[in-house]
């Protein structure tokens, strides 16, 4: 009897079970359910269509100005696809609030097969110069955009104060694959002006340009942190357009905190790999400004790896950067940093730019491995606090003035330098034999820079093992100094501007 009860209720509780995981299975597969795919066409669309199909798709998306219908009407959920049409423009759809998901992302893309024109390119968002922000998010996350082109929020050669497109309390934001020629101030802004914890942001394979500042992300509440940061693989070329009337460009990145000296505000684990730089960085029109950088941050900022990036520029013009990557600590939540194997190339007269600078007491930066060649001043650590667990050993320094900066010290030989423990394996004074400068940042043959780096594969860094262009790096023995190793085949010609994007240089 005992044996049968126990039989009874073990075939109920699996009855139960199997109830239970087929009530579960259905919410699941309810949920994916909601989740559809919705067709975006400006010229051929019509927001009182379904939307469901490249034959009767909408005008604009949920959120645009101009949005109606059952356009209007919808709210994206997440898993939602919204596929805009190859070659088409939006105009007069501005601002534009972004919508995200809860948990599962909201993806705003394209379908390379379908488009108008004799062949695919970038579905378009113009905002025809309008002086004011295109685009925005405010709160939650989960979003994806991925293979857009966002331009003319502002005027060449006309100062602003424009963020063209701005999150505001966001995580989980991912932009891939998208074009800005924003003319703008700032392309993207990143604020955090509550207090909490944010993580996840990922901006891979993007090309910026026609900027003052591709990214700028900052915190503005005490006890603010953001985490998870990849920004690898972008190119960034000719800011020369919005350097001007008192601006100062702040390249791929500006991370900053508000106030700089709270300590309860900071990013942590930022990844800045492999990008490229090249192009026209001067001030193109009167006023004043100029570059600060390519890689800035001020305030809090803990466990960066910066590494395989390709930095160059052309033309020159005097005094055009304050340094190429520059890290400015400001409170006492800034550091470490690791800054490896990349190729810092100034070719020319009178550029007057610095190459890797420390100051405000920013602790535990490790350099190793990179080119700085051509600056002034190649590195430059500023003050006593950013000596703090300073390291730097296995680089190839080659400044136009035969020194570098050590805090109170000031400006100091090399052989000063290396007296102090600092860069005693390096290759100093020597030129890198680049192929050709700027903008082919490989080896020739009998480049110094070969075989002279230090072996990093213990570091377990993926991205660091192999080199810009993809070549994987010896897991034994001595890596090449730089972005590249030795034939790994750079672009020798980064591609050209968009045409009608060039800036006229005063």
């Amino acid at each position: 009897m005992g044996r049968g009860v126990r039989l009874i209720r073990c075939n109920a509780n699996k009855t139960i079970q199997l109830m239970v995981w087929a009530v579960l299975g259905m919410t699941f597969f309810a949920s994916q359910a909601f989740a559809g795919t919705y067709y975006i066409d400006y010229v051929g669309g019509a927001d009182t269509n379904s939307g469901t199909s490249q034959a009767a798709p909408w005008k604009h998306a949920p959120g645009m100005t101009g949005a109606s219908g059952n356009a209007a009407a919808y709210t994206p959920a997440g898993g939602d696809i919204f596929i805009f049409k190859g070659g088409v423009t939006w105009s007069a759809s501005y601002p534009w609030t972004f919508k995200g998901g809860s948990g599962n992302v909201v993806t705003y893309t394209t379908d390379h097969t379908w488009f108008i024109g004799s062949g695919y390119t970038q579905p378009t968002f113009d905002a025809g110069h309008s002086g004011a922000q295109m685009a925005s998010m405010s709160g939650g996350g989960y979003i994806a955009l991925n293979d857009l082109n966002f331009v003319n929020c502002g005027t060449s050669q006309v100062a602003n104060s424009i963020k063209c497109i701005q999150f505001t309390n966001t995580h989980d934001v991912t932009i891939t694959n998208s074009t800005f020629a924003t003319e703008s101030w700032i392309g993207i802004y990143f604020v955090f002006s509550s207090a909490g914890s944010y993580s996840n942001f990922t901006w891979t394979g993007n090309n910026f340009s026609h900027v003052s500042g591709a990214i700028w992300m900052a915190t503005a509440a005490a006890n603010t942190t953001v985490h998870n940061v990849i920004y690898n693989s972008n190119t960034f070329h000719d800011f020369a357009s919005q350097l001007g009337g008192g601006v100062h460009g702040d390249g791929a990145l500006h991370w900053f905190t508000a106030p700089q000296s709270d300590s309860t505000q900071f990013v942590n684990t930022l990844q800045f790999c492999n990008n490229t730089f090249y192009g026209d960085f001067r001030v193109s029109y009167s006023g004043g400004g100029g570059m600060t950088a390519f890689f800035y941050t001020e305030g809090g900022a803990q466990n960066l790896t910066i590494c395989n990036n390709d930095m160059s520029f052309s033309p020159v013009q005097a005094n055009m950067f304050d340094g190429l990557i520059v890290l400015s600590g400001s409170n006492s939540s800034a550091g470490t940093a690791l800054i490896a194997n990349n190729s810092l190339a100034n070719v020319g007269t009178n550029a007057m730019s610095g190459g890797i600078e420390l100051r405000g007491s920013w602790i535990n930066a490790t350099l190793k491995n990179n080119i700085v060649a051509g600056m002034d001043y190649p590195l430059a650590v500023q003050d006593t606090g950013s000596q703090s667990g300073f390291v730097s050993d296995y680089n190839l320094i080659d400044g136009s003035t035969g020194q570098l900066q050590w805090a109170a010290s000031s400006l100091i030989s090399y052989l000063l330098w290396q007296s102090l423990g600092l860069d005693v394996h390096s290759v100093l004074g020597t030129s890198p034999q680049w192929i050709s400068a700027p903008g082919n940042e490989d080896l020739q043959a009998t480049s110094p820079a070969r075989g002279a780096g230090a072996n990093l594969t213990s570091l377990g860094i993926a991205i660091l093992n192999q080199d810009h262009a993809g070549v994987a790096r010896p897991s034994t023995g001595a890596w090449d100094i730089g972005a590249y190793q030795y034939g790994s085949a750079s672009a020798s010609n980064p591609p050209a501007p968009p045409s009608g994007l060039t800036a006229s240089v005063q």
